[in-house]
């Protein structure tokens, strides 16, 4: 938990000088009071950063192509080159069915390419980098598996690459002849790229309209240029949660109604990766109240749809003020307002960086993690085998660590269906019963994009359980040595290497061939140990 003494230099004075540097720094772009970064990464800062020119080409070519008889879209893609597009396109027709593969787990990967089979289908592969190992894997494996699908006029794929200049991915476009390259803008990183050609042209394949989502990012950006305190829409938010940070109050549960669910990734990516660095940050528990606790090291944003509150969410607000938890209250009145919110939680945490003196563009944990993959995949590539891991608590070990200012995150590698998947949800929840304290249910390896950043580079108050087992089917990759499972596995041991590495207390559970039985196993062997 933070020391209440940690902003103790902090005042509406630096946050005011904060917002005006800010916007200096965007239309001047160059560096600040020797804040670099604050001129390198300001690209969104006017709200949408299409040009008329850029909105029309792209609307024409997601029209031509809504024009034909596409059955499926798969949109390729992990971490910020698909999540705030996961939130923006869900207010689409989702016609033709648009699946988002963000995923290596195996049995995943089967059903999409089971599930698509040779119905006609358009590839969008999405990487800001151009090189994010996932999505380069997966956009190889379904190149392969959809045939050589061309367009009938062009003689051009059915893919469509949106990515940086002058990346790999770019390259192999080119090299494949894709149907379109879409060029992103380098000013703006991943999780700050929503409301480009990253969230809005695939938003755009899903026929939503992207009108009002815009414009409501616009005002809000225009709003948001004021330095007065009473007109500024992200002014009281910063102001809320930097004071609760003062007050060691560093968890943050983020209330969504049923209309704004999908935002729930992209806000947690943006928190984790932009704030969790240098020991501070603001861990997010976003969306399930069940795995909160009601402790003093919380506070809580709490969206209210304008057109209905419902008795659960009464009650969940009337617990949370019966213990003293602080609320920021933000009514919406319809699914397109998330438009406005991406910006203010976008610039929200910028300035919220440069009090805490923190850079809020980089990740570099998620890159440690990334490149000791690599490593693993490389050893794999020469011996045949996956090198020796290094070792972690035992379950009794871990469990007599945690305490009352900690959190835990579950962190399954793992195939599973619903049944398993309730009993993970069983898991956590018995886990925050039991032990009185906040519980994050991250999949791996998706998390390794997000709250990845938080566990390895945020507050030392995580307690961190990684879930294996032994039913991991092979799925081959073309031009490699490895498959899919192992480089699932290769990305569950760089990251509990990673986490060990920085003695981040974590403890890995196999849970054998019969994933049901070990789950109900270890929730078994969990109470009894903690009862104890």
């Amino acid at each position: 938990m933070y020391s209440k003494q940690y902003f103790s230099n902090w005042d509406e004075d630096i946050l005011l000088d904060s917002i005006a540097k800010f916007w200096e720094s965007a239309e001047r772009s160059t560096p600040i009071d020797n804040h670099a970064f604050m001129s390198n990464w300001l690209g969104w800062s006017l709200g949408c950063d299409w040009t008329l020119d850029e909105k029309r080409q792209y609307v024409e070519l997601a029209n031509e192509i809504c024009g034909e008889d596409f059955q499926y879209i798969l949109l390729v893609g992990v971490g910020g080159s698909s999540a705030g597009a996961r939130a923006i396109a869900s207010l689409g027709d989702n016609s033709p069915k648009f699946v988002f593969v963000d995923s290596v787990l195996p049995s995943v990967v089967e059903k999409i390419a089971a599930e698509v089979g040779s119905k006609k289908t358009l590839l969008v592969i999405s990487s800001k980098s151009g090189t994010t190992l996932e999505t380069i894997t997966l956009a190889n494996y379904f190149l392969d598996k959809l045939g050589d699908s061309r367009e009938p006029v062009t003689y051009k794929k059915n893919a469509i690459a949106i990515t940086d200049p002058g990346t790999f991915l770019e390259e192999l476009a080119i090299k494949q002849n894709f149907r379109s390259i879409i060029r992103g803008k380098p000013d703006i990183g991943g999780r700050f790229a929503e409301l480009s050609c990253y969230g809005l042209f695939p938003a755009l394949l899903n026929r939503t309209d992207i009108s009002a989502i815009i414009d409501s990012a616009n005002e809000m950006a225009y709003l948001c240029r004021t330095v007065t305190l009473e007109d500024n829409p992200a002014i009281p938010l910063i102001e809320f949660l930097l004071q609760n940070l003062r007050d060691g109050r560093d968890k943050l549960y983020v209330y969504l109604p049923e209309s704004l669910s999908n935002f729930a990734m992209w806000l947690e990516q943006l928190l984790s990766e932009s704030l969790g660095k240098d020991g501070v940050g603001i861990i997010p528990f976003i969306g399930e109240s069940d795995l909160v606790s009601p402790s003093l090291d919380l506070c809580s944003v709490m969206y209210q749809d304008s057109s209905m509150e419902d008795t659960a969410t009464r009650n969940l607000r009337q617990c949370f003020e019966d213990h003293s938890i602080p609320i920021f209250n933000i009514k919406v009145n319809k699914p397109e307002s998330f438009g406005g919110e991406f910006f203010r939680w976008k610039m929200s945490v910028v300035l919220m960086a440069y009090s805490m003196k923190i850079n809020p563009f980089d990740q570099p944990q998620v890159q440690s993690s990334k490149d000791k993959t690599g490593e693993i995949l490389d050893y794999f590539t020469n011996h045949g085998k996956l090198p020796p891991t290094c070792s972690t608590l035992t379950l009794p070990e871990w469990t007599a660590q945690i305490k009352n200012d900690t959190y835990i995150a579950v962190l399954p590698f793992l195939q599973i269906g619903d049944e398993d998947q309730e009993l993970l949800f069983n898991l956590a929840s018995r886990m925050r019963k039991l032990t009185k304290r906040h519980v994050t249910l991250a999949m791996g390896p998706s998390y390794l994009h997000s709250t990845g950043q938080m566990h390895k580079g945020g507050p030392e108050s995580g307690m961190y359980l990684q879930l294996s087992s032994d039913n991991v089917g092979e799925i081959p990759i073309a031009g490699e040595k490895y498959g899919f499972s192992t480089l699932l596995a290769a990305q569950a041991d760089g990251d509990m290497e990673s986490l060990v590495s920085l003695n981040r207390p974590v403890c890995r559970v196999n849970l054998g061939s019969d994933i049901t039985q070990g789950l109900n196993k270890l929730i078994a062997q969990f109470q009894t140990l903690y009862e104890q």
